[in-house]
């Protein structure tokens, strides 16, 4: 049977991906409320002079921390989310936590995937580089 979304995976797998995008949104949302907010190691001078330097109420930039904290925990999950897609490719796998984000099934390929372009400066490129291929000489 033909694909409606897209057609390099699985409709199930592709559903089954938003699925798991949609819980973490939940979870994320749940899990950061302003009790714990003082408890995430939020650094309270910065906040205090943040207010007062911006003219900003204090609830307010409290509740704008508090999305930026879910935002933050959503970027991870959108992260994790390329990594599943991608792995249901037929003949591709997801790393899971193995170190690699990604691989060919056939060990000709080890990725890691990045949700923007600026994630790593030159030297941290290298080590990932270096890293990846630990893996495809191993294999």
């Amino acid at each position: 049977m033909k694909n409606k979304y897209v057609n390099f995976i699985s409709d199930e797998h592709l559903l089954t991906c938003i699925g798991i995008l949609h819980n973490a949104y939940l979870k994320a949302k749940n899990n950061i409320t302003k009790k714990n907010f003082y408890s995430n190691k939020v650094d309270t001078i910065k906040l205090t002079f943040d207010s007062k330097f911006n003219d900003i109420d204090e609830e307010k930039l409290i509740q704008s921390e508090i999305l930026r904290q879910i935002d933050k925990s959503i970027n991870n999950s959108i992260g994790t989310f390329h990594e599943q897609i991608l792995g249901g490719i037929k003949g591709f796998e997801a790393g899971n936590l193995s170190g690699y984000d990604i691989k060919a099934t056939d060990n000709m390929l080890f990725a890691d995937i990045k949700n923007k372009h600026n994630t790593m400066n030159s030297s941290a490129a290298e080590a990932l580089f270096q890293k990846l291929k630990r893996y495809a000489d191993e294999a």
